[in-house]
């Protein structure tokens, strides 16, 4: 009745095969968590951050095999947690001189992990995703295409059999592929601030985007910097705000119900990064009110059906 009154439709297209890929997409409802995490990704800081908000699920980047599987991986496994990254960098490791986007430079910085021993993290779900780009389109010349954000997916899987593919950009503002929908991109994110207009209408909007381009939906909030200014706390970003408990509810609300949500990653949850007041993010969220609105989405998202965003090989 609820989905029904907001008009939303499932985003997984009739006949489109999505694999159930190991623990993260088996059972259970769509994983729920943060970007960022700085000053938390050590066993301690995990197990808070998980008890407290309720996080399954976080991403973050790295281009480092040896600690990524030494150390990280295993850190995530014991926690009970899982993790999404990006492994190829920041954009000036692929960036021609000219500012544009270089395919063949993001390739060959992705190769360094073919050899890494990321199979066992995969097959068990504590590698859940892999996050192709992210800012896809802030490069100061050429922005990728429709045609190599997939092949960098494709690439992306002859390296890591069984890895989710995804680009952190909405449906609605992906480049349409030729064909019309994408092959090897699993999911886009969907990560609504208040300036996005009506939640309902932008939920709406996005998944029929991404349902037209067959790929699946990663929802989240822009909690550090999407706010509406009712929360009276200054953003990140100078001029922006960060969500009040209110916002986080009733647009969380309205996106954890989206039934084509496969995983819902809020921006973001960090103790190291300093906001344009000089205030630390976590201290905000910490507080009783917005940790109950992070933990209430979390559990929201526990009575949603299963929705696998790996799409069949």
């Amino acid at each position: 009745m609820i989905l029904a009154l907001l008009g939303l439709v499932a985003c997984t297209p009739p006949g489109t095969a999505r694999r159930v890929a190991a623990r993260s997409q088996q059972v259970g409802a769509p994983l729920y968590g943060f970007w960022g995490l700085n000053g938390f990704v050590h066993p301690k800081g995990l197990a808070q951050v998980r008890d407290r908000l309720g996080m399954s699920v976080f991403h973050t980047a790295t281009m480092d095999p040896a600690w990524a599987t030494g150390e990280l991986l295993p850190m995530v496994q014991a926690a009970g947690l899982q993790v999404t990254l990006r492994l190829s960098g920041d954009h000036h490791h692929y960036t021609t001189p000219g500012g544009d986007f270089s395919l063949d430079a993001w390739k060959r910085t992705l190769a360094r992990w073919a050899d890494a021993p990321l199979a066992p993290f995969i097959a068990d779900g504590t590698l859940a995703g892999h996050m192709l780009l992210d800012d896809i389109e802030n490069f100061d010349g050429q922005d990728p295409t429709a045609a190599e954000l997939d092949e960098m997916a494709r690439y992306s899987k002859a390296l890591m059999p069984g890895l989710m593919t995804f680009v952190r950009q909405k449906a609605s503002a992906m480049p349409p592929p030729a064909g019309g929908t994408y092959v090897y991109v699993d999911a886009v994110v969907n990560q609504y601030k208040a300036a996005e207009g009506d939640v309902r209408a932008y939920a709406r909007g996005e998944s029929q985007a991404a349902q037209t381009l067959d790929v699946g939906i990663i929802n989240g909030l822009n909690i550090a910097n999407g706010g509406d200014g009712s929360s009276k706390q200054a953003g990140w970003q100078d001029g922006r705000w960060a969500m009040s408990a209110d916002e986080i509810q009733s647009y969380g609300r309205v996106l954890s119900a989206v039934p084509g949500c496969g995983m819902f990653l809020n921006w973001e949850y960090d103790g190291h990064e300093r906001w344009s007041d000089g205030s630390v993010g976590s201290d905000y969220f910490d507080q009783p009110a917005l940790s109950a609105a992070l933990t209430g989405l979390g559990e929201r998202l526990q009575h949603h059906r299963p929705v696998p965003l790996l799409k069949d090989d």
